[in-house]
């Protein structure tokens, strides 16, 4: 009977530690996954435009205070005026520090008013991001506008900044902390192979967008610009006709 009651109280005894043993691990594991290191973000992206004309370089810097590991990913909303040359990202090889998925085919010759807007995913290449700022450099190119009957000599256009989305290493997505963040669904990588989940950060300061000029053609002008290439046309057609008879009858 005594050896019973000792079995048992040692059961007893186990399975106190067995649950404080896992309401322990428990808690060290909501405390490593719970995206506790969101309160503390700092982050700012803003934009620069170099270059004039059609042909322009888009430079985004990305400011980040907190150490963190993972995955960063900018998502860009591109207008119609807007596009990026696949052929020539490609070409930059090793020149570029970020990798780029576009959302749809791009036609590079397709005018603005016949065009419509895309989407991009920029993933830059590091792993750690530091209080160091990273600059994101990549061409960008204005597509031809409609002629305006308007007078009007220059479209602008207006880019926004990216939305920042990060992917920590350790998964905490799931975290009750996480009710006043934004989750998205984004590709996981360049590749398009699978789709993860992000979180959207919250600028600490409102960064605003970018503006750029394209010439605008004057419609006005279409008749008296037809009219004299039609001219003209006609003119060296019965110049080049009447120096081609002149030599055959000599």
């Amino acid at each position: 009977m005594l050896l019973i009651k000792r079995m048992l109280v040692y059961i007893l005894l186990f399975s106190i530690f067995a649950c404080l043993s896992e309401t322990h691990s428990t808690n060290n594991h909501d405390a490593s996954n719970d995206c506790s290191f969101l309160e503390h973000v700092n982050s700012d992206v803003s934009l620069t435009l170099q270059k004039t004309g059609f042909h322009r370089e888009l430079m985004t810097t990305v400011q980040f205070n907190n150490g963190f590991l993972g995955k960063l990913l900018l998502f860009y909303s591109w207008p119609k005026d807007i596009y990026v040359d696949p052929y020539q990202l490609v070409s930059l090889g090793e020149q570029r520090n970020w990798e780029m998925l576009l959302d749809s085919t791009i036609d590079l010759e397709m005018p603005a008013h016949k065009s419509s807007g895309f989407r991009t995913y920029l993933y830059p290449h590091l792993e750690e991001l530091t209080a160091e700022q990273i600059n994101l450099t990549m061409p960008i190119h204005g597509r031809y506008q409609k002629p305006s009957f308007n007078g009007n000599a220059f479209e602008t256009v207006i880019i926004h900044p990216p939305d920042l989305l990060l992917r920590p290493v350790k998964n905490c997505i799931h975290s009750h902390k996480m009710e006043s963040y934004t989750i998205v669904d984004a590709p996981c990588t360049a590749n398009n192979s699978s789709t993860c989940q992000w979180i959207k950060v919250h600028y600490q300061k409102l960064t605003g967008p970018v503006t750029l000029q394209f010439p605008v053609g004057d419609a006005s002008l279409i008749i008296p610009v037809s009219g004299g290439t039609l001219l003209v046309t006609v003119i060296c057609c019965v110049v080049l006709s009447i120096s081609a008879w002149r030599r055959q009858i000599m």
